[in-house]
């Protein structure tokens, strides 16, 4: 009988289990080389065109002169780091303050209003920036401000608070921040073992005591937590600095990165990558602590094994007061919203007057939804944050499975990469991404496709924290059962991981689309005629005086953006999605 060679040759099985450890290196290989080509570059394109000369006989080489001409001049460069520092640290303590007490209150007295509480710092969550700022701007400005009209009737004193300062911008980065150092600060206090306070009242202890003595040290290290958290991102703000500090004269690091491109008539890319070198220099420092201080965690652990009811302070005849003092949050959510309100029904900014009333009108509404460009930077945010979100979440999602579920030993690697850009402040985004695609013969620049990949990069960290944190809530048994019951890894991805993981990326996917469809620093530098997205719509409507048309497409804008952080909440809340 003749047999051919295929017949001949012995045949090889392959193991179930090698070809898992094959899939699963192809697959962390591919997934660390797309998030390599997300982050890394950036940083390399800033980085270099940082130390390339932009004009002259040595365009092209390699400098230092960016460096020298900041470094060189120590009293702007000095005054501008003093500015970001005291806006910074200003503005965390203060959050801080308020949203530590108002926490305490909620979770820890009888104090009434703590849904109320809860609802409004969620709802927070779903107003834009830009939005937020423009209120405060038309709630406390000096001239035509509402409550500077109504305390200079009241007093005399106009104005009685001008938000053209530096404790102006301090003030309204704090309210802004106040609803989520709220919901960060509740955990710790709702957690706490009460065994440790209730014994220092049997010992005699006030409730004051108790708290300074016993709770407060105990919640040290979610405070420090907060308070570091609150300090980077106020040094990475943009949307104060710009339209409260620049018109007060006052500079940051971050409108300083803005007015060297988008001022004069060549951009000054290598002395704005300088800037941004040394702001991610500094925010990586501020990091380092933060991750170390929050690494040291476990020696205040007081949550264990043992079941325990949270004990509440009664308050009294203060009971009221404490309820009055949680209403701060649902206030600072009304009040800028209120100004708005109002001004989308004038034609220009007024205090309100018999004259004033008379001149109310929808036209603000008409013209505005009228406008061709306004509705197509709704269009166009809308397939951005689809697009950035649906990707992040793809992208994480793998890569937080590699993490989790394989025994590669360099994982480690994708879980760092994929961190990386917590350290790019989002203007510094921007530019890294703005020079990355000027070189590249990518065909990106100009179009909607640019900001997508920005808010990709901007915001892995946060989908891979998301995916983290659901995947360490199955247990890998699942998995195990299908492989035993003859299941192939794609068929258990699709039938038990994916439908259990739902949850998970489902609010992962609006926590990202709703940070994206109100972003403004990133957007604000790639954009180009044509692909403007809201945020960037919003600043160039105020920037060209039309505050009516702003307060109008502003209003109706958060109103679906809020009931987004209301789907939000729900899905949090029902799946316990509270990292």
């Amino acid at each position: 009988m003749n047999r051919t060679i295929d017949d001949a040759a012995p045949k090889i099985a392959v193991s179930p289990w090698r070809l898992g450890i094959h899939r699963n290196l192809l697959l962390f290989l591919a997934t660390s080389a797309v998030v390599a080509y997300l982050v890394l570059p950036p940083f390399f394109f800033l980085l270099s065109t940082s130390m390339t000369a932009e004009t002259g006989a040595d365009a092209g080489a390699f400098t230092l002169q960016h460096y020298q001409s900041i470094l060189g001049s120590l009293d702007n460069f000095g005054v501008l780091v003093w500015n970001s520092l005291l806006f910074s640290t200003g503005s965390a303590l203060s959050a801080l303050a308020f949203g530590t007490l108002l926490a305490w209150l909620a979770e820890r007295t009888n104090a009434p209003f703590k849904s109320v509480a809860y609802i409004s710092a969620f709802i927070a969550f779903g107003i834009p920036g830009i939005v937020k700022v423009i209120g405060w701007i038309l709630m406390l400005g000096p001239e035509a401000g509402l409550l500077n009209v109504l305390a200079a009737g009241l007093t005399g004193v106009s104005p009685a608070f001008d938000i053209f300062s530096l404790p102006g911008m301090i003030l309204v980065e704090a309210f802004v921040w106040t609803p989520v150092v709220f919901l960060l600060m509740a955990t710790p206090f709702r957690s706490m073992d009460p065994s440790l306070e209730e014994a220092a009242v049997a010992a005699g202890s006030t409730n004051w005591q108790v708290f300074r003595k016993v709770t407060f040290p105990l919640a040290l290290p979610s405070v420090l937590a907060v308070l570091f958290l609150t300090f980077v991102r106020s040094l990475e703000a943009f949307e104060i600095p710009a339209l409260i500090g620049l018109p007060a004269g006052i500079e940051v690091l971050t409108t300083k990165i803005y007015l060297q491109i988008r001022t004069g008539f060549i951009p000054r890319y290598g002395e704005a990558s300088a800037y941004s070198v040394l702001l991610i220099a500094v925010v990586g420092v501020v990091l380092f602590f933060y991750h170390r201080k929050t690494s040291q965690g476990h020696k205040f652990s007081t949550i264990t094994g043992k079941g325990f009811r949270p004990r509440r302070v009664d308050l009294g005849g203060w009971r009221w007061l404490g309820g009055a003092a949680l209403l701060f949050l649902p206030l600072l959510q009304i009040l800028p919203l209120a100004a708005l309100t109002w001004s989308s029904f004038l034609p220009f900014v007024q205090a309100p007057s018999r004259e004033a009333f008379a001149l109310l009108s929808l036209d603000n509404y008409r013209i505005a939804f009228n406008d061709g460009s306004i509705i197509w930077a709704v269009v166009n945010s809308l397939i951005v944050s689809v697009s950035s979100a649906t990707a992040v979440v793809a992208i994480t999602f793998i890569a937080a499975w590699i993490v989790v579920r394989t025994n590669i030993s360099k994982r480690w690697v994708l879980d760092q990469l994929a961190t990386l850009p917590l350290v790019f402040p989002g203007l510094v985004m921007g530019v890294a991404i703005l020079k990355m695609y000027l070189t590249l013969p990518i065909p990106v620049y100009g179009t909607l496709w640019i900001i997508v990949l920005a808010f990709m990069v901007r915001y892995l960290p946060y989908g891979m924290r998301f995916g983290h944190a659901g995947l360490l809530s199955i247990h890998r048994e699942l998995e195990e059962s299908s492989a035993a019951c003859g299941g192939n890894w794609g068929q258990t991805l699709r039938k038990i991981l994916f439908p259990l993981m739902l949850p998970t990326l489902f609010a992962s996917w609006i926590y990202v689309f709703l940070i994206t469809i109100r972003e403004l620093s990133v957007a604000l530098l790639l954009y180009s005629p044509g692909s403007q997205v809201v945020s960037v719509v919003i600043w160039e409507l105020w920037e060209n005086g039309r505050i009516g048309e702003v307060a109008a497409f502003s209003l109706v804008f958060t109103l679906g953006t809020v009931l987004l952080a209301a789907l939000f909440r729900q899905i949090a809340h029902r799946y316990s999605l509270n990292e």
